[in-house]
């Protein structure tokens, strides 16, 4: 009888150890710190039973060395994964390779920043976010509201071809309301996803075929990850989103991660699990042999890991924590996402401004932009404002305050030369309004209600438009017709040519305000190369008014 208790005691034991894998799902991987402590755990009380069932004298302190003797190798093993292990910070820093150009090279990379509008421009901006994205969304739901609901941790932005371009959407599953649906539900999945237009702002319910049956919100077998579990049990699990194909059909993209630094640090990714939630069918990818549609290989957390390491390790850990800090930068606070259109495909750029570590430091150093697809880096120099400062600028205008606006996190964008914030000013509900706000120093902030009336006011502010030449010239001359355009531009002409067109903004000065026929003005201005009867002014004195 004495030998029975323990020998119930190690099959009771085994079931829990079973029961805490089927529902934690731990990696069965050596390089999983989870996994060490685990399966200590569980030999070490093993052990205990096994030797106590024979009466052994000892056999809870060699249970106990056993146990703990293996969480102490993982303890040891960990010290090679440290940072401040001989030649681990070189390692660290060389996880992503950052290829270093001119902000030149970034309006040739990225053209077309200014003007988010085509489709078949080569980038692509949103116009709303994800908090905006969510609210639209919702009012989708329908007659599905009691069922199911949006997955607010899942809203990707992915990039979709649709007819001759690009389309930006963000896309969230529906997934079961509750533990109870998910289980007399299953057999018949969730209806489908939402997706939202990130430019038109359209939003659609999308009811997939066959029901999503494999969702994080499923029960038993049909949970995601415990299907993925059980085809992959060692996969280092590293992100997950969820994507369609440029037909609109569904996918759980799954990133695995491997240590390469020690056995616990440095991840990198490894290959790409690709889950059909209809079927439950998976294949694995090598990075590079994904479908073209996919835009989520890397997890954004571990490009900022990657990012940070190459920007502040170059010189090694010791100068970064207590030395000089020679060389030392780190991203921004926060980041975005931009689509490129590369030969007809999107790729998906996580973008960040570079800075200093010193948190009374407002400027940026440069710009870094990693293709979320292929993990390709590109750190552009930049002097100017932080993102933060440019959103405290917006924040803090005038026309703003009054109205407790918020503004997004800014994207910089060129705006035909000139290197600007893109972003755009909400409240809780809806967009209100489109921001450029000049990326060097912050002083030129334009507003419309439209992208093209806020590009237009920028324009007048910095005095500068695509095409237009180098060239400062100077005129003075009689004002002959006056017509407000979009956003308090004023487009007019000059006595003895009515060809050639003047815009000006009316911010610039009262003279430009205030500006009627007959009225003597100064300019100076630059000339449109595009269309020589198109001229922009960058200064203006009105003599008839003496301003």
């Amino acid at each position: 009888m004495k030998r029975i208790v323990p020998l119930i005691g190690m099959i009771f034991v085994f079931l829990i150890w079973a029961a805490i894998d089927y529902l934690v799902l731990p990696a069965w991987n050596v390089q999983n710190f989870g996994f060490w402590v685990f399966a200590g755990s569980f030999i070490g009380i093993e052990i205990f039973l096994l030797l106590l069932q024979f009466n052994a004298r000892g056999s809870f302190g060699l249970g106990l060395l056993a146990g703990g003797g293996i969480i102490a190798i993982a303890l040891i093993l960990s010290i090679g994964s440290w940072l401040i292990f001989p030649g681990n910070d070189t390692r660290f820093f060389s996880r992503l390779s950052v290829e270093d150009r001119n902000l030149e090279s970034w309006a040739v990379d990225f053209p077309g920043a200014g003007t988010p509008g085509p489709l078949s421009q080569p980038l692509v901006l949103p116009a709303i976010d994800k908090e905006l994205s969510a609210k639209i969304a919702q009012g989708k739901m329908g007659t599905y509201g009691a069922q199911f609901q949006m997955n607010g941790e899942i809203f990707t932005a992915v990039a979709v071809k649709r007819g001759e371009g690009l389309s930006l959407v963000r896309i969230t599953p529906l997934d079961y309301s509750g533990t109870m649906v998910a289980l007399f539900g299953g057999s018949s999945g969730t209806v489908g996803y939402i997706e939202v237009d990130q430019q038109t702002e359209q939003a659609r319910l999308v009811e997939v075929s066959g029901g999503m049956k494999y969702t994080p919100g499923a029960i038993l077998g049909r949970d995601l990850m415990r299907h993925v579990r059980s085809a992959y049990k060692s996969a280092l699990i590293g992100g997950l989103s969820f994507e369609i194909d440029d037909g609109g059909k569904p996918y759980w993209v799954i990133s695995e991660v491997a240590n390469t630094i020690g056995f616990f640090g440095g991840k990198k990714c490894v290959a790409l699990i690709l889950v059909d939630p209809v079927s439950g069918a998976m294949e694995r990818f090598l990075p590079g042999s994904q479908p073209a549609w996919v835009d989520r290989v890397i997890p954004s957390e571990l490009v900022k890991d990657m990012a940070n390491d190459a920007l502040g390790l170059k010189n090694g850990w010791m100068n970064r924590e207590f030395g000089k800090k020679t060389g030392v930068f780190q991203l921004s606070d926060s980041y975005n996402y931009v689509v490129g259109n590369d030969g007809g495909e999107g790729q998906t750029w996580f973008v960040s401004g570079i800075t200093s570590p010193n948190e009374a430091d407002q400027t940026l150093t440069g710009i870094m932009m990693v293709n979320l697809r292929s993990a390709q880096a590109l750190r552009y120099s930049f002097s100017g404002i932080t993102e933060m400062r440019a959103q405290e600028i917006a924040e803090n205008d005038e026309r703003v305050r009054a109205q407790q606006l918020l503004a997004t996190w800014p994207i910089l964008v060129d705006v035909d030369g000139q290197s600007a914030y893109y972003m755009f000013l909400k409240n809780s509900v809806q967009r209100q309004r489109f921001v450029l706000l000049d990326a060097a120093t912050g002083q030129k902030v334009a507003m419309g209600d439209t992208l093209a009336a806020a590009r237009s006011q920028f324009v007048g502010l910095m005095g500068a438009l695509a095409g237009t030449s180098a060239a400062v010239e100077k005129i003075i001359g009689t004002v002959l017709r006056v017509k407000d355009i979009a956003d308090g531009s004023v487009l007019f002409l000059l006595t003895g040519d009515a060809r050639i067109s003047y815009q000006v903004n009316g911010r610039l000065s009262n003279g430009a305000y205030f500006l009627s026929p007959g009225d003597r003005v100064e300019l100076q201005f630059r000339s449109s190369d595009a269309n020589p009867n198109e001229r922009f002014v960058s200064e203006m004195r009105n003599l008839t008014i003496g301003e």
